[in-house]
């Protein structure tokens, strides 16, 4: 957990197919600092407040995306992204590339064509999954550019 200057938010227009991969992260992001809750009491004001503007963050986006994916998705769905949300992200972005040069190993390792095929998509969806995030971080330096 770090410290994350107060910073308001950026609509971000996400289609469906980022809106998943967003929904993903948040939650892993989410499950990645749960644990600081069990010393929350221990904590300074500042670092409450920390963890609290990550949680508020997440449940922001996840509010706006839908905890589900809707049917019909709509076309598209303004998402408020905050730098200290972005930054979030890019640590889940800095994973999954990490995750996917691991599987390479287990991917030389394999013995069976289903593990071949069960790693190669694992490989595939992380790798879209990382792009989708590259191209979500564009549009947040285009919107804070454009709000001024």
């Amino acid at each position: 957990m770090s410290t994350q200057q107060p910073n308001s938010a950026c609509l971000v227009s996400v289609d469906p197919s980022t809106a998943d991969i967003l929904r993903r992260q948040t939650l892993i992001i989410l499950e990645a600092n749960h644990y600081y809750f069990e010393d929350i009491l221990e904590f300074g004001p500042e670092a409450q407040h920390a963890l609290s503007v990550i949680y508020r963050d997440a449940f922001a986006v996840l509010d706006a995306i839908g905890w589900r994916r809707p049917e019909p998705p709509p076309e598209s769905v303004d998402v408020p992204l905050t730098a200290g949300y972005i930054d979030q992200l890019r640590r889940c972005r800095f994973d999954l590339g990490h995750t996917n040069i691991n599987r390479l190993d287990l991917l030389d390792a394999a013995t069976t064509e289903e593990e071949v095929v069960a790693i190669r998509a694992d490989i595939e969806a992380d790798r879209e999954a990382a792009l989708r995030l590259d191209g979500l971080f564009g549009a947040f330096g285009w919107a804070e550019r454009e709000r001024g």
